[in-house]
């Protein structure tokens, strides 16, 4: 039995030196394929950098014509200018904001509608004719969206708040939870954002709801600074007489060394039943009171606050792939190309037909 061991030991070096050998073919086969692939894409590439050295001067010339073409073009076309111009937004004012913005566009950029432009914007009709339109878009802060998270999360129960982290809650915004928005329109001439500045800004934030929302805020602002004023004048009144109470028993107290003092009924002897100075701070918060009020009527006294106004003259918003002279030089080289392509390919064609 033991002669018989060394048998199925050479038959597992024989195994394996085939297994080898396999392994050795096939990388040999990647690597030749590798090399051929490699091969064919430079033999590609010579031939293409063959193809245009040879025919230099009719691509250069078909870009110096295109270029020229598009240059005179973009000379004599209209140019369309851009300018923004960003709000902020009153009383949940955004939907509506929003809406105005697409009907804006919708006639000047569909409908074609200058007369009903005109109108809307107390311009005529030629300068309604150079409006191309209008966009909107939320000023995104990563500031305010962190706030209101903030104040979000707090709101919610342990539960919620293992499902609602800072990235869902993001991307669940919409333009409309923000209150700064920037708003942008188009036009051929850079000279007429002035001119449409203040009928656009009425507008856009048309809707008699938060018309009648803003008069209602101002007239309770007006209220509660009037009790404000009220309340400060008799506090006014309160401290003349506390002070006047503070003379009087002072005067008695040097003519008589003793006077009459007015004791709290939980109050040591000795210390007045009122201090004035408490009286001077509450003065001191109704008036800071009042100045937040007056903060409030300029922030709340229409529907959208204005933040930066449009500009005096609009700015060039077209991109370098929509100028002329540069895409007229490009149509052109890709139609030569194409040309001498299928040319080349039809001598190939009738050269096969003549072999076989």
């Amino acid at each position: 039995m033991s002669k018989e061991l060394p048998q199925p030991q050479q038959s597992e070096e024989v195994d394996l030196g085939q297994l080898f050998k396999l392994i050795g073919n096939a990388f040999d086969r990647l690597f030749k394929f590798i090399g051929g692939f490699f091969t064919k894409i430079f033999g590609l590439f010579i031939g293409v950098l063959s193809h245009f050295f040879k025919r230099k001067i009719w691509y250069a010339s078909v870009v110096i014509i295109g270029f020229a073409i598009g240059f005179f073009m973009d000379s004599t076309s209209d140019k369309t200018y851009g300018a923004n111009m960003f709000i902020e937004t009153n009383f949940n004012s955004a939907r509506q904001v929003y809406e105005n913005i697409q009907e804006f566009h919708q006639l000047a950029n569909k409908d074609k509608d200058f007369v009903e432009l005109s109108k809307r914007l107390n311009i005529t009709e030629e300068e309604a004719k150079t409006l191309k339109g209008f966009y909107i878009q939320p000023d995104a802060d990563e500031n305010f969206i962190v706030e209101k998270y903030s104040g979000f999360y707090k709101k919610l129960d342990s539960i919620s708040r293992l499902e609602m982290d800072y990235e869902r809650f993001k991307e669940s915004l919409s333009s409309y939870d923000f209150r700064i928005h920037k708003i942008g329109v188009a036009t051929t001439n850079k000279k007429i954002y002035k001119s449409i500045e203040e009928a656009f800004i009425k507008e856009i934030s048309r809707n008699i709801y938060l018309e009648e929302i803003v008069e209602v805020n101002l007239e309770n602002l007006n209220r509660k600074d009037d009790a404000l004023l009220v309340q400060i004048q008799k506090t006014d009144s309160l401290v003349k007489e506390y002070l006047s109470i503070r003379i009087n028993e002072s005067k008695k107290e040097n003519l008589t060394g003793s006077g009459t003092n007015l004791y709290m009924g939980n109050a040591e002897s000795g210390s007045l039943i009122v201090d004035e100075s408490v009286i001077i701070e509450k003065r001191l918060d109704l008036e800071a009171q009042r100045r937040m009020i007056n903060k409030d009527k300029v922030e709340q006294k229409n529907v959208i606050n204005v933040i930066a106004n449009f500009p005096t003259n609009g700015y060039d918003i077209s991109n370098w792939y929509e100028k002329k002279k540069f895409l007229i030089p490009l149509v052109l080289f890709v139609l030569t190309f194409s040309v001498f392509i299928t040319i080349g390919l039809g001598q190939y064609l009738k050269k096969k037909e003549g072999n076989s």
